[in-house]
């Protein structure tokens, strides 16, 4: 998690797929076993850049103003937790097919981007989003119904705030290219 005045660049989680994300955890009894532990869902979102200080704004400003890459959808279909330590165990949702072709590339022309302007970037990102970091025990993975969710803006974002209060402030937004139609399908040849 971000600490206050530090940036990154992340694909914020819509409201209706936060919705249909929150009615999996309660059809669950997440909601209920999470508790407190629940991340505030208007903070849930794709990373797609390391955290930098509040001096590289400009410089990640210029960075994607001249990022271009097309929309992609993220479908998550699992739910899953990590980690061993009580009060310190992740759970996100993710696609159970790994990172979609559209966010790899969207992170490479990301990382391209920072690097013309002196970024360096040191971690990658899988596809996920966290709903809790401080959960009190793991479970098992779990299947849920997919939810698909159309990645089609890309936000500079400031931490801000403690407790509740934590929030991520945009302080700029780049809207995607339109999605790639998808491949053609051949058919078999005919008997």
């Amino acid at each position: 998690m971000a600490q206050p005045g530090e940036l990154f660049l992340m694909a914020r989680v819509p409201e209706a797929i936060r919705e249909a994300l929150l009615r999996v955890l309660a059809d669950e009894g997440m909601d209920t076993t999470l508790s407190r532990a629940l991340y505030a869902p208007r903070n849930w979102h794709q990373s797609l850049s390391d955290l930098h200080p509040a001096a590289a704004r400009e410089a990640m400003r210029q960075a994607c103003t001249g990022l271009t890459a097309h929309a992609f959808e993220l479908r998550l279909d699992r739910l899953e937790s990590s980690g061993i330590t009580s009060g310190r165990i992740h759970f996100q949702f993710v696609p159970s097919t790994g990172k979609p072709e559209g966010l790899a590339t969207l992170l490479t022309r990301v990382r391209e981007r920072l690097h013309t302007q002196g970024i360096a970037e040191t971690q990658g990102h899988r596809a996920h989003v966290t709903v809790s970091y401080n959960a009190r025990q793991g479970m098992e993975p779990l299947r849920i119904e997919p939810v698909s969710w159309l990645i089609d803006t890309v936000e500079l974002v400031e931490a801000a705030g403690h407790g509740k209060d934590y929030r991520y402030d945009v302080v700029e937004a780049w809207p995607l290219l339109p999605p790639l139609p998808p491949p053609p399908t051949q058919l078999g040849l005919l008997g």
